[in-house]
This record gives C-alpha cells, structure tokens and sequence, in this order.
C-alpha cells in the first residue's frame, strides 16, 4: 500500500521513538496502531506503569487492538498525574479515538482519524502525533527528563531537535494555563441499556467517588503549595531576622535586651508555626499516599468495568444482529403465508377457469345449435318470403293480364262499333252518291274547303260521331302531365291547401264549442246571480251587459243543465273518434302510397325485362322521379303538419299564459274585496263594486278574448253580491258559486296542459321517426355494441392473462442468491423447495 512522504514533524517524532530500546526499528506510524511499541517506550518510562496486551485474534483483531491502545493510554495517564501532574489537563483536552484507528488498517484511515469539533485547528494533526506528544511531554517532565533531554540532544540531528523544541514549546501554554483535575475521558458517561443492573450501580459509585477523590487530591496539592510559599517566607523572615540580631549583638550602640527578647518571642513563634506546617504536610502526605493506596485499589475496579462495557458492548451487538435475525425470520414466515394463500386462492381460481372452460363448451356447443337452427329458420324465411313474392308476382300477372284482357276486350268493342259507325257512314255516302248521280251535282267539298286543317274540317263538321284516337292521344298527354313534377307538386299544394283550411275549420270549431260552452254557463251564472239580488241597481249592470252581446234568461223549469252536458259529452265522443277515424285515414293513406310506389318500381322492374336497354332506362327513370316527387309530396305535407302544430302549441301557450294572468288578478281582486268588507260600509261596498264591474266590463270590451268571459261573470257576481243587502246571508251560496268557477278554471287549464302534452308527444314522436333520427339511434346502437364486445374481449384477455402470469410465477423455481444480503436472507428462511 502506497504511503505518503512524511512530515518534519512527523519523522522528527519518529527518530525519537527509535532512541528507545524497541524490538525493531520503526520506520512509519503505521507500525503504532497495535500498542507494541508504545507499551514497550512506557515501560522505559517507567517499568512500574508497564502493561501486558492481549493477543489478537482473527475473528476480534480491531477489538484486540482498541484494548490495547486503551490499556497504554490509561497507564500513560496515570504516569502523568503521578510524576507530572501539571501535565494532566492538556491530555484531557484531547482525547484519542481508538475505536477509528483499531477499525481501519491502511495508513491513512489510521492516521486521520477524528477532526474534533471543540478545537478545529487539531483538523490536521493526527491521533499518533497527539499521542506521541503526550509521550514526549512526559518523558520530558518526568522524574528522568535529564536523561531523555540528554539523549535528545546528543543521539538526534539538529533538525529533529528543532522540530521537538517547537511541538514542547507550543505544548508549554497549556501547560501553564491548565488546572489540577483530570478525569479519565475513556470511562462511559452513560450505560444506556439496562442489562446488568448491579454493574450500572457499581460504577456509578465508584464514578461518584473518584470524582471526590480528585476534588480532594487538588485541594491537598493547592495547600500544600501554598504552605511551601508560607514556609519558604518564614525561612527568609528567620534569616533576615537572625541576620539583624547579630548585627545588633555586634554592635556597641547600647542595651537591647528588650528588643532581642521581643525578636527571640516572634522567632520561637515562628518556629512554631514552621513545626505546625511541617506537621500539616506531614499530615497531608500520609493522606496522600493513604489516598493513593485507595486509588490504586480502585483502578483494578476501573478495569474490570471497562472489560464488561466491552463485554456488554459485544453482547449489544450480538443482540442486535439476533434481533434482525428474528424479525427477517417473522417477515419471510408472514411472506411465506401470503404465499400460501395466494396458492390456494390460484388453486380456487383454477378450479372456476376449469368450470367456466366446461360451461364454455357447452355454451359453444349450445352456439353452433342454435346458429344452424338460425341458418334453417333463414332459409325457410326466405323459400317463404320467395314463395310469397312468387304468388304476389302471379297475382299482380294474373290481375294484369284480367286488366289487359279487359282493355282489349273495350278496344274490340270500340272498334266494333267505329267499323258499324264506318259501315253506316259508307253506306249514307253511297246513299247520297246515288242521289247526287240522279240530281244536279253540288259543290265539291274538296274544292270549297281545300285551304282548311284537318282540326278545322272536325269542328266544321257537322258529324257527331266521336274521335276515339284523339280522345286517347288527350287523355295519355293529361296522364303524362298528372305524372310528371309539375302535376304532382300542384297536387301536393292542392292536397296541403286542403289540410290548412281542414285545420282551420277545426280549430274555429273548436273555438265555437268553447264560446258556446263559456256563454251558457255565464247565463246560468247570471239567472243565479239575479234572482238572489232585489237591489235596483242591478239593472243598469244587466243593459251595461246586454250592449256586450245578447243574453237569455233561463228558467228552472228547463233543464238545460243536463242537456247541455250530454250534448257536450256526445260532441267529445265524436270528436274523438272522428279525429281517430281521421288519424286511421292518413295513416292508411300512407301505406296505400308506399305500397303504390312499390308496385310502380315493379312494375317498372317488370317491363324493362321484355324491352330494349334504352327503353327500360327511360321506364326505370320515368319511374324513379314519379317516387321521387311522391316522396317529396309526402316530405312537404309532414312539414306544413308539423309547422301548424307548432302554430296551434304556440297558440294555445299564450292562451294558457293569459288565463294564469287573469286568474291571479282575478284572486287579488277578491282577496282585496274581502278586506274591504269588514272594514268598510255597505254603501262603500256597492259603490266598489259598480266600479269594479265597469272597469271589468271595459276590460273585456277591450280585450274581446274567450278567455275572460267566465272571469267577468265571476266579478259581476261578487260585485252583485256587495252590492246587494242580504250579503251575509248569501254567503254560502257565494263560496259555492266560487268554488264551482274555480273548479272549472282548474278543469280548463288541466284540460290546456293535456292538450300541449299531447302536442310535444306527437312532436318528439315526429322527430323520432325522421330518417335522420332513425340512423343516428342505429349508429349509436352500433357503438355501444361494439364498445360492449371490445369491454369483454378486453376483460378476458386481462383475466386469462393475470391468471398465466400468476401461474408462472408459482411454478418458477428461485434461483441462487448471489449478494451476501440474499444468502443471509435463504440461511434464516431455510425453507425446502418445491
């Protein structure tokens, strides 16, 4: 594996690690990734703090390797609080990741392990650098730096030493700067899983403990320094002080008993107090190293929990891989279910394919019967159906050869009697040649009428014997006539002419039944209304009536009541049936034309078969126009028929509109009277009433419609009825006759809303049957019929399809897993194929 070129540092570094007695020279940082060599420099440190290192295996050589690591560095760290305390906080400043160099085996992944996320200027410097740093400040701060500094200034090159001066001087500030607690970084923070519960126990009290300890091992050493600067000032107070007292025994200025004595009072003191510290650091250094013995009691406790973290890391991730392991078992054995069912579902299915397979047969089968039973039916139909045709064609032979033996049999007997008119002629002639031979001779008529025509000499003579030949050369041009265009649209016209004064006499009849029906009734409304009120008044309202039109006064005697309605009921009856007789009519009408214009096709058909080419041509154009213009005849009345439909809808629409108009003042004009009743006086009353009956007779002398008639009768019965004294009392009969008006209103309108359904009936049934509307309803037949059989040609392809598919896919074996996810997958779900 290709390396890179070292650093300055780094080979600085690594000529310093082979000044140390190794088995073999170290010639990369590669070579420290297993613990060896750094084991065997901690030794040389310091053979108190060496440590053995497990051997890896091949199944845990990275787990080997952390452990070892962590072994060296933990003994390290001990060295360092024990001979160079100071020391202590740089290296827990960074602590090493030994989980990233024991994982990764090329040099690189070794060297550039972690970039740390408190101190991103340590992104470049490696963990193997860091390491050996520690290694060197503590060979250098150690209780035999003298012999490490002398070996580094006389066994390595001047560069070296320059490049280790640099890495311990920048080494230095942190040094100084840092304080007195050190805690082991390695130890784990949390046990997140609850497994062992005693262990999780143990190690936090021991956890609480050593913190303590540490707490109280920094307070002793913070003390202890403070009591030598108190006690290095008394040894310098003392020495200044004795030098004074001999100065002054030396001198002859006087008696200082007194000052010698106060002198000799603060020196005992002082002495006491340097023998009270003593003894306070006496004290504290049997603390000490009854605190270290504790200590190095408690570090075995520490080992022993880090193996069982490990262990109980170990275990975690066999649990893990277990817990996969379970649920691929539970996933595969829920796959293996679907499975099942889907086989048993495919089985079920299989068996309705077989079922339907044998209904398909027998469907078949059944088919095939049934479409040779169609195929003889058809041909019966048609050995009838030309049988039938046959028999009409010897018929139709057979009444034509009758009509031409009697056309023949009428030409014998013209001709019989034109040869005796001849005969007789001939001998009238030879009769008065005879006399003309005896007598004078008259004129010839030849001379006198020479210049004269032939039509001429017919009308000037004075025979009365008809002219056979022009009567029939007459007749066959006015037939021609009647068969060409022009004669058949005149009759259309004619025929269309016919209908609209037919419809128009209808309807005016109609009209006139209506009137009829509304006058007798107003009469009997108006006897009523008359003899039940005495008032005087209500003559000037029968004249203001009478120069409308006449009126007739009934008598209860006659009873016009039933007579009427008999009457009407017969005139209902007749109409119907006359308007059914009618409809009878144009509907064989129709057929009769169709038929004859089938029977003008064969015959037609039949005479071009004994004529020439050319003949039939012109017999078969002749006859295709006379259709033609039938057909056009028969498209022009549908279309006058339709229009006066329309017309007559439109009509009786408005009809309808306005009595809905008229009925709705009508209902506010009498709810308006009513109100006025109770709230004004009878005069006032009268006085309305009169009035209303004047504006409502204008109103119908304005309007002169059927329609208001019945309306008018109605108001001049309420405005009698006010007007009239004995309005309580007539009450009833006021109620009753309103009913009864509004009875027949809602008859009449019930009876206009049939008479438009009817209408748009026989409208949407014309628009039905139109050509247009017959081809449109076959051809959207068609597409749903094709859309149908494409629907179920779709279906059960899809189905036979899905249902290969499945099959196929149960029936394929699975092939060899090839990724180590697919052979760890088949090794759990160790299932035996089929």
């Amino acid at each position: 594996m290709p390396h890179t070129q070292p650093t300055a540092t780094e080979a600085a570094l690594l000529n310093w690690i082979n000044t140390f007695p190794l088995d073999s020279e170290v010639e990369s940082l590669l070579d420290l990734t297993d613990g060896r060599v750094l084991s065997l420099m901690l030794e040389d440190l310091d053979p108190a703090y060496a440590v053995e290192l497990e051997q890896p295996t091949p199944s845990s050589k990275w787990l080997a390797k952390k452990r070892s690591l962590e072994t060296v560095y933990k003994s390290l760290l001990r060295y360092v609080r024990v001979q160079c305390p100071d020391l202590d906080p740089m290296t827990l400043e960074n602590p090493a990741d030994f989980n990233s160099i024991a994982e990764h085996d090329d040099a690189e992944q070794t060297i550039k392990v972690v970039t740390y996320e408190r101190k991103p200027q340590l992104g470049a410097t490696d963990i193997c650098i860091q390491l050996l740093t520690i290694f060197l400040l503590a060979a250098v701060h150690g209780t035999n730096k003298a012999k490490y500094i002398n070996t580094i200034q006389n066994r390595l090159d001047l560069t070296s030493q320059n490049e280790i001066a640099s890495v311990i001087q920048k080494m230095q500030p942190n040094d100084k700067n840092t304080d007195a607690k050190a805690v082991d970084e390695t130890l784990p923070h949390k046990i997140h899983q609850d497994i062992e519960l005693a262990l999780e126990e143990e190690h936090a009290k021991l956890s609480a403990a050593y913190s303590d300890l540490k707490k109280k091992h920094a307070d002793y050493i913070t003390r202890f320094r403070r009591l030598e600067e108190s006690h290095a000032e008394l040894q310098e107070h003392s020495s200044e002080i004795e030098s004074r007292l001999r100065v002054l025994q030396d001198s002859d200025d006087g008696d200082k008993v007194a000052h010698i004595k106060d002198l000799m009072t603060r020196l005992q003191e002082a002495n006491d107090l340097i023998a009270n510290q003593e003894q306070q650091v006496e004290t504290d250094r049997v603390t000490k190293e009854r605190q270290e013995k504790e200590l190095g009691n408690l570090r075995p406790s520490a080992q022993r929990l880090i193996q069982i973290e490990d262990q109980l890391n170990e275990l975690k991730v066999e649990n893990t891989t277990l817990t996969r392991k379970a649920n691929k078992v539970d996933h595969y054995q829920k796959k293996l279910e679907n499975l099942q069912n889907i086989e048993r579902e495919n089985a079920h299915l299989r068996e309705q394919i077989e079922t339907l397979e044998l209904n398909m047969r027998e469907f078949d089968k059944v088919n095939e019967d049934k479409s040779k039973m169609e195929q003889t039916i058809r041909e019966f139909k048609s050995l009838i159906s030309n049988l039938e045709l046959e028999n009409v064609t010897l018929i139709q032979n057979k009444n034509r050869l009758d009509e031409e033996v009697r056309f023949r049999d009428d030409q014998i007997q013209k001709l019989h009697e034109r040869q005796q008119h001849d005969e007789k002629f001939i001998k009238d002639l030879q009769e008065q040649f005879n006399t003309d031979v005896a007598g004078p001779s008259p004129p010839s008529p030849t001379t006198g009428h020479a210049k004269l025509t032939l039509e001429q000499e017919l009308e000037q003579s004075d025979d009365a014997a008809p002219n056979y030949a022009l009567e029939i050369s007459r007749l066959r041009a006015e037939n021609q006539v009647l068969k060409s265009s022009t004669g058949g649209v005149t009759n259309a016209n004619l025929r269309t002419d016919i209908e609209e004064g037919e419809r128009i006499r209808k309807r005016l009849q109609e009209n006139y039944q209506g009137l009829l029906e509304k006058h007798t009734i107003a009469q009997q409304q108006l006897n009523a209304a008359l003899s039940s009120s005495p008032d005087p008044k209500s003559v000037t309202l029968i004249d203001d009536i009478l120069k409308i039109g006449p009126y007739k006064l009934l008598t209860d005697d006659v009873h016009r009541d039933e007579a009427f309605r008999n009457l009407q009921r017969l005139y209902r009856e007749n109409t119907a049936e006359l308007a059914s007789t009618k409809s009878k009519l144009g509907e064989t009408q129709s057929r009769l034309q169709s038929q004859e214009r089938e029977l003008l096709d064969a015959k037609a058909d039949l005479e071009a078969v004994a004529q020439d080419e050319i003949d039939a041509l012109e017999t078969l154009k002749e006859t295709n126009e006379a259709i033609t213009t039938s057909l056009q005849n028969d498209l022009l009345v549908l279309q006058n028929a339709h229009k006066n439909i329309t017309i007559d809808f439109d009509q009786q629409k408005t009809h309808l509109l306005n009595t809905l108009l008229v009925k709705d003042q009508l209902i506010k004009d009498l709810a308006d009277a009513r109100a006025d009743d109770g709230s004004n006086s009878q005069l006032d009353g009268k006085e309305k009433a009169e009035s209303l009956l004047l504006n409502l007779l204008h109103l119908e002398m304005g309007l002169k419609s059927n329609s208001q008639l019945s309306h008018l009768v109605l108001y001049l019965f309420l405005c009698l009825h006010y007007s009239s004294g004995k309005a309580r009392a007539s009450s009833t009969v006021l109620k009753h006759k309103i009913q009864q008006l509004e009875l027949t209103l809602s008859l009449q309108i019930q009876k206009q809303e049939l008479v438009i359904q009817d209408l748009q009936r026989r409208l949407k049934i014309a628009e039905e049957s139109s050509p247009d509307a017959q081809k449109a309803a076959n051809e959207t037949m068609i597409k749903n019929l094709t859309r149908e059989n494409a629907l179920i040609a779709s279906a059960w392809y899809d189905l036979s399809s899905r249902l290969q598919s499945n099959h196929v896919v149960l029936q394929r074996r699975q092939d060899a897993p090839k990724s180590w996810l697919n052979k760890q997958r088949q090794m759990v779900n160790s299932t035996p194929r089929r």
